[in-house]
């Protein structure tokens, strides 16, 4: 059954959901140049539309800084969504980043369209 609910929380749709939950720590854990112009979206018009074509440039760039920084929070969502035994969650720590190590530079181009506009919905209502 866990294993079901992971390769299940691999799905493109189900992952988008888990990074939107964890939209708060990967915009923290964004360099600070970065995170400030993400906030110029609320302010400027059109900043939005600007952000969709460079979303499939920055996101494979970013990961590879952002995700070590999430992986705590990241491995709480995880065990929230998928039940397991003791034994597993103790290993978790150790297969899940090299798990997504191996898992974005693919899934990234299916999550992309998916996951864009939910942060752009989410840098302009916070």
């Amino acid at each position: 059954m866990p294993f079901e609910k992971m390769i299940d929380l691999m799905q493109p749709e189900k992952m988008t959901d888990l990074m939107v939950e964890l939209m708060p720590q990967m915009m923290a854990a964004m360099p600070a140049p970065l995170q400030a112009m993400m906030k110029m979206v609320k302010y400027v018009p059109g900043m939005d539309a600007m952000m969709k074509p460079m979303m499939p440039v920055m996101m494979p760039r970013l990961m590879p800084s952002v995700m070590p920084k999430v992986m705590p929070d990241m491995l709480k969502a995880v065990e929230r969504r998928v039940p397991m035994p003791d034994y597993m969650k103790e290993q978790l720590p150790d297969l899940m980043p090299k798990a997504m190590e191996n898992l974005m530079p693919n899934m990234l181009p299916e999550l992309i369209p998916l996951l864009t506009p939910r942060m752009i919905e989410y840098i302009k209502t916070h």
